[in-house]
């Protein structure tokens, strides 16, 4: 979680509650990180969602790696950096939800969606929500180190233990676990932290959802024990246009190593789907 020092100490006296009524603009300025400003003549406005115990500016560097064709935007979840006041999301549902009503002015133009990890269900289930609920289908998405939503297996560790959860970090070499190290720093990260990995416990999808109208890149790391070649398929049992999977060297974080060549890829695939 790329925690700046100052942002921290300058907590929201009062964040509004999930479910408040809150204006359009102010919804999308808690929500929304802009790393470049939006450029006007975007053809496709690409929005990335962060893994488990992470922040927007896990994808602070991504905007520089696309040209301007492309408009990089991040989801920043409550409970973290500058949203440090707010309390984070508990449940898949309401962390859903609350994503689509902030995205839902982002749709002027084409969307695509980059999730990774955690990160990743997120992005399925937001443009779940659009589909089924506001008529939006079509969105291409890109998904990184995660199984299909009706495949993943709840997270056995006690979330609750800060311990147990930074070894988790450690072992997958989540680039967040530095600031964890420093103990004035995992106070005030640690319950983001906690509250994702609950999400990844709990999150259950017992039925295959309804496929999405959409097509689908599925990513993973070549030596990432949390998923292997028959996560493509998984994934194809709930994209209805298709899914085409990309291995990349490395393990669950593979994709801070190989940024650019994952950037590439995907406009690359992009530039495929828009107009002419």
């Amino acid at each position: 979680m790329d925690i700046p020092g100052t942002p921290l100490a300058q907590r929201q006296s009062d964040p509004p509650p999930y479910g408040a009524r809150t204006s359009t603009d102010d919804l999308r300025a808690r929500w929304i990180r802009h790393y470049r400003p939006s450029p006007a003549h975007a053809k496709v406005r690409l929005v990335c969602f962060p893994p488990a115990g992470s922040a927007a500016s896990f994808f602070r560097s991504w905007p520089g790696a696309v040209p301007t064709e492309i408009d990089v935007v991040a989801v920043q979840y409550p409970g973290r950096q500058e949203r440090l006041g707010e309390p984070p999301a508990r449940s898949m549902g309401q962390l859903a939800d609350s994503a689509v009503d902030a995205l839902l002015p982002l749709a002027d133009r084409p969307l695509a969606f980059f999730g990774h990890s955690m990160g990743a269900l997120v992005a399925f289930e937001v443009a779940t929500r659009l589909q089924t609920a506001h008529g939006i289908p079509g969105i291409p998405l890109f998904l990184a180190a995660c199984k299909a939503p009706h495949r993943v297996q709840p997270l056995d560790i006690d979330c609750d233990d800060d311990q147990a959860v930074m070894l988790r970090m450690e072992a997958l070499e989540s680039p967040d676990r530095h600031v964890l190290a420093d103990p004035e720093l995992r106070e005030l990260a640690m319950p983001a932290v906690r509250a994702d990995f609950g999400i990844c416990k709990t999150y259950r999808r017992s039925e295959r959802p309804e496929a999405l109208d959409t097509t689908a890149a599925f990513y993973r790391g070549s030596s990432d024990p949390g998923t292997d070649g028959g996560d493509v398929n998984s994934w194809s049992e709930v994209i209805r246009e298709g899914v085409s999977e990309a291995v990349l060297p490395g393990g669950h974080f593979f994709v801070i190593q190989h940024e650019r060549l994952l950037a590439q890829d995907i406009i690359r695939r992009l530039y495929r789907l828009l107009p002419s």
